[in-house]
């Protein structure tokens, strides 16, 4: 279905309300891929990367849907033109809260996508650190650049062996 049917059977009010729940949807899976990153649940985030790229492609939509229906009722795109809009309509209560807890979650998912984001880096630098040691070749190493484990000097008994 193209943008133009959308934009012919929805209203403003409408993808607001989508929008909300996208975006809910959208901080409650961060909040589930920062409970994996500090747990032991490692093959859980392709999957949560995958829904975050779906959600965050459907925020994508609903934003050229709205920026769409802002534009043909005279508004401009964006924040000041939905401003502008929720000033024009008399009775819009519902709508300006619905409006503020976008901005609300948007800044939220923002946060929380940078503090996922840092935490990752700083999970793979350890990674990256923790298989340097392993690899480096050094009189202590354990495994070899091939991923092998070494035999130890001095009489010592290597992992597994009797």
């Amino acid at each position: 279905m193209s943008a133009r049917a959308f934009i012919a059977v929805e209203s403003l009010s409408e993808l607001l309300i989508r929008e909300l729940a996208d975006l809910r949807r959208f901080c409650a899976l961060l909040a589930e891929e920062r409970k994996v990153l500090t747990g032991a649940e490692a093959d859980r985030l392709a999957d949560i990367a995958s829904e975050k790229s779906s959600l965050a492609s459907q925020l994508s939509q609903v934003e050229t849907r709205r920026d769409a229906l802002l534009v043909k009722s005279g508004f401009s795109k964006g924040r000041s033109g939905t401003e502008a809009w929720l000033a024009s309509q008399p009775d819009a209560d519902a709508e300006r809260h619905q409006w503020n807890e976008v901005l609300k979650l948007a800044l939220q998912a923002r946060n929380e996508n940078e503090t996922n984001g840092h935490l990752i880096n700083l999970l793979l630098k350890q990674n990256q650190e923790a298989l340097s040691l392993l690899l480096s070749g050094g009189a202590d190493s354990i495994y070899g650049t091939d991923g092998q484990q070494r035999s130890l000097a001095d009489g010592k008994r290597s992992f597994g062996t009797v």
